[in-house]
């Protein structure tokens, strides 16, 4: 956006160590070793409203080249891109219809990205005339690429539910070349679900590597199907309550210790020590304490207006990987751990924005035309320099 002020352009000018080729300058106190690959920011001012003119990044193009692409202004002057989707546009040739998906996605040019420093940003708002489906909307991801690939990215940011759903996370490794199953799901799978309620989004299941979804908050929420795992949840309708007198992020299972409930502060609450008695039971208090970092209830921006996303990642065989995600400078997912464990053949990452949907032809409806507006899209080696163009 037009923000971006002139000492930061000058700020950058004087960091020593530039390499020439990149587009943003890599900080003297970044490791050289695992700086990201990518080092830019686009956000669009240089373009000329109309038709995306593509630089030094990419279209995933399956047959609608450059249509669904287009440089707007808005009244303050500032130029944003946006993506539209409508139906059969850029349809996979290779999925049948029970698969069938359509897209537009921006994206930068495949590179490796083993054990690398990577953080991206990009604004987004959905307009006001948005009309969302009840399927997913995927418009961010992050994908470690394999010859062939049949999983999901390592992080995805999805819409579900005709909206009230936002779904975030991946996979961090498996079998390439072998389509979803429940063996490398339940090994390498990260998935956090929120809920819209009340303006806002609550944090309702989590799963990372080698453990199985678990519920976090159930308070006030219809039984509805599992966004995560696909399956029907049999629970009747939930009552909404305050637990102990602080935020509801608990349910009236709380005492069977099925579920995961936090306090106001995020930390587990156990009204007696003696529920933690059993291997279950130090199952489930360990698997919850894997939460209390995330930030479980944050306000959902409203259609028309802008939010901003942060994300840094890390493709590690070791611990020292990581995916954080921070809206509008909260932080929603904090992950740590391996986040690289495939068997294949690895082609290079690459990060894209636009919108990737499941196409109606699954069900043999057309879904509305979408689209998304995006901006400031930039790539760099840390997140201080990350907050200097996107703010804090």
């Amino acid at each position: 956006m037009k923000n971006i002020t002139l000492f930061f352009i000058i700020l950058n000018l004087l960091i020593s160590n530039v390499f020439a080729w990149e587009k943003i300058a890599i900080p003297d106190y970044v490791n050289k070793k695992t700086k990201s690959p990518w080092n830019f920011i686009e956000d669009f001012e240089s373009q000329k409203e109309g038709k995306l003119k593509l630089k030094n990044l990419s279209i995933n193009d399956k047959g609608k080249g450059l249509k669904p692409f287009k440089v707007k202004k808005d009244l303050n002057g500032n130029k944003y891109l946006e993506v539209s989707v409508q139906h059969g546009w850029n349809n996979d040739p290779y999925k049948n219809i029970k698969n069938s998906t359509e897209r537009a996605e921006f994206q930068t040019r495949q590179k490796r990205a083993l054990n690398k420093d990577i953080w991206i940003g990009f604004k987004v708002r959905v307009p006001k005339d948005f009309e969302h489906i009840d399927a997913r909307v995927l418009f961010f991801q992050f994908k470690n690429q394999f010859d062939p690939m049949k999983k999901s990215p390592l992080l995805g940011i999805r819409f579900y539910e005709n909206g009230n759903a936002l779904v975030i996370g991946g996979d961090t490794g498996g079998s390439a070349g072998r389509s979803w199953n429940k063996e490398d799901y339940l090994n390498h799978s990260l998935r956090y679900k929120y809920l819209k309620k009340d303006s806002n989004w609550i944090m309702y299941q989590g799963k990372e590597r080698k453990m199985s979804s678990i519920k976090i908050s159930k308070c006030g929420f219809e039984s509805k199907k599992n966004s995560i795992t696909g399956e029907e949840n049999v629970e009747q309708n939930n009552v909404k309550q305050n637990l102990n007198n602080n935020n509801c992020f608990g349910c009236k299972e709380y005492l069977t210790r099925k579920v995961c409930c936090f306090g106001a502060d995020g930390k587990p609450i156990w009204k007696d020590p003696s529920y933690v008695n059993s291997i279950k039971d130090l199952e489930v208090f360990s698997n919850c304490k894997k939460f209390n970092n995330f930030k479980k209830k944050f306000k959902a921006t409203k259609l028309g207006d802008w939010t901003t996303y942060k994300i840094g990642l890390k493709n590690s065989k070791k611990q020292d990987g990581y995916v954080k995600v921070f809206k509008d400078d909260k932080l929603i997912v904090n992950y740590s751990g391996i986040t690289y464990d495939w068997s294949g053949n690895y082609t290079g990452s690459y990060a894209r924005i636009g919108i990737y949907r499941d196409s109606g032809r699954r069900t043999g409806i057309k879904h509305p035309p979408q689209s998304i507006h995006f901006d400031d899209f930039i790539i760099v080696s840390d997140k201080k320099t990350l907050d200097q163009y996107l703010g804090n």
